[in-house]
């Protein structure tokens, strides 16, 4: 298998996975990478737009959604007057930790898959690859 393929199946995979292991929580995949994205202090629109690899427009769409369930709240950012800033409210707060806490789960109970001999080079490679896509992101 080519590495472009191994890694779309990678991505399939891995996508599904999440989906499975939050659908308690009753939120959709962007939405899950929108909330786990937005810090406590808050995040700029086109910063959090960047963040996730969507156009401005997307993301209005699903901050929207995410403002008519009780999740985040827009305001105005007092260091910049032309931006909005995204903020959690106390629900969007309490849905990021479940999602932290499903997150880790699901992470923990995949890398226990991993035989103990290849755990240590497993993370070590992942580590690696992120940093390349990382650097490969900023140079996009």
């Amino acid at each position: 298998m080519e590495f472009g393929e191994l890694l779309k199946q990678f991505l399939i995979d891995l996508q599904s996975l999440f989906r499975s292991h939050t659908k308690d929580l009753k939120i959709t995949m962007p939405q899950v990478m929108l909330v786990s994205s937005i810090p406590t202090d808050g995040i700029d629109m086109t910063s959090l737009a960047q963040q996730i690899g969507v156009d401005n427009s997307t993301m209005t769409r699903l901050i929207s959604v995410l403002i008519k369930d009780g999740i985040v709240v827009k305001k105005k950012n007092p260091k910049d007057g032309r931006s909005m800033l995204v903020l959690l409210t106390k629900r969007g707060e309490s849905l990021q930790s479940k999602l932290e806490v499903e997150i880790d789960k699901f992470g923990s109970d995949l890398f226990r898959k991993v035989p103990m001999e290849d755990q240590e080079e497993v993370k070590e490679i992942l580590s690696n690859f992120h940093w390349i896509v990382s650097k490969y992101r900023l140079n996009e």
